[in-house]
């Protein structure tokens, strides 16, 4: 008896932890973009700086950003990252509100990826994030790119 109650046991944890995470039906990821960058900190071997986002809400429910963690890349290499909450700031269906996020630049990752833009002639960063997500019709995770250039280098 005790050994099917623990095979029953771990059978419900395996199959809900696979429902972890699933995005709820008719829910859209939120539309983000940087609106502006700040520095806010320059050390010896990092910098650290400030993003503004702007955050739209595509869906007909509200949304709260739960939670975001940030990684930057240049040409290909990641250079920083960072997290952010915003859980005290839900937005409400099709509208668009302002979120700050901090993030590290390491300068020995920039300065080899700045290394690798001149011999490959080309430039190019992204910000990608995973971000936990709250609705009225259930939580979920999603990993997003914010922004994303490439420059051929003349």
């Amino acid at each position: 008896m005790r050994k099917t109650l623990s095979v029953i046991a771990v059978l419900t944890s395996i199959f809900l932890a696979g429902c972890v995470g699933t995005r709820p039906k008719g829910i859209k990821d939120c539309d983000f973009r940087v609106a502006d960058v700040k520095t806010t900190e320059k050390a010896l071997t990092y910098a650290k700086l400030q993003l503004e986002l702007d955050v739209t809400n595509p869906n007909g429910v509200g949304v709260i950003v739960d939670r975001m963690q940030l990684r930057i890349y240049a040409n290909g290499q990641e250079i920083g990252g960072g997290a952010a909450s915003f859980k005290d700031k839900p937005i409400p269906p099709g509208e668009s509100v302002k979120f700050k996020a901090n993030i590290a630049i390491d300068y020995l990752s920039a300065g080899l990826a700045i290394f690798n833009m001149i011999k490959s002639h080309s430039a190019s960063y992204s910000i990608r994030a995973k971000v936990y997500y709250e609705t009225p019709l259930g939580a979920y995770h999603s990993w997003t790119t914010i922004s994303s250039l490439y420059l051929p280098l003349l």
